[in-house]
């Protein structure tokens, strides 16, 4: 079996190098003599990217438009989850497995703390932004983002829409992985009943900042993705 290359996606505010590669998952046992795709989303991990949140109007094509002619597998994370599972919808024969994480019924919705972490990312952080808007805005000084361009992908038309009827009939076998204690991602009861295939892992703690450097999530996101690896369906939660 041809062996594809894994597309890693990371999330709002972050990049392949902090969300990735400076936690192992270029190095993990499971992902071993596979090739990966370096690619940072639109917006991300360029001091010059645009503005003008019309230039992130469809956060899906931008990505297809970078993808190798030949079928991948994709670790999604948060906002990347969402592109994969659109990527998926749109080219079916284009995508083999999915393993994302920090995804759940916010699929269906707009984010509802868009505007508190814009105004936090324009007019910086004060004693008065919510706890996770600042947990997320500060981590994403890591990424090297404009912080500017990070807010213009916020406020962009919202894209990617995923329609939870499509969802049913995805032919690339999905894995997610939340944590209960993911103010972002929870609940996800209406995802995980859109996708009857789906194998799904629920771990306590941690939080929706920390998904990227989690061990387990790691560990279970590669390991599904190796070649050989079976396809079980549900999995018990891990506690």
């Amino acid at each position: 079996m041809t062996t594809p290359p894994i597309l890693l996606l990371h999330g709002w505010g972050g990049s392949f190098a902090s969300s990735f590669e400076a936690h192992g998952w270029t190095a993990a046992p499971a992902a071993a003599n596979r090739t990966f795709i370096r690619m940072d989303l639109p917006g991300h991990a360029d001091p010059d990217a645009p503005l003008d949140p019309a230039a992130y109007a469809d956060l899906a094509a931008s990505v297809a438009a970078r993808l190798p002619p030949e079928p991948v597998d994709i670790v999604g994370y948060s906002l990347g989850a969402k592109i994969a599972l659109a990527l998926a919808i749109a080219s079916p024969d284009k995508v083999r497995r999915l393993a994302l994480f920090g995804i759940g019924d916010n699929l269906f919705a707009p984010e509802p703390a868009a505007d508190v972490i814009v105004e936090a990312l324009e007019r910086g952080v004060t004693a008065d932004t919510p706890a996770l808007a600042k947990g997320l805005v500060e981590d994403s000084r890591a990424s090297g983002s404009n912080p500017l361009a990070l807010a213009a992908v916020l406020r962009r038309r919202p894209n990617p829409v995923v329609d939870a009827t499509a969802l049913a009939d995805l032919a690339s076998r999905t894995m997610l992985i939340n944590s209960s204690d993911d103010r972002v991602a929870q609940p996800d009861e209406r995802l995980r009943i859109a996708m009857p295939g789906l194998t799904y892992v629920q771990l306590n703690g941690p939080g929706h900042v920390a998904l990227p450097g989690d061990a387990d999530v790691r560990r279970l996101s590669t390991e599904f993705l190796r070649v050989d690896a079976p396809h079980s369906g549900d999995v018990p939660d891990r506690k």
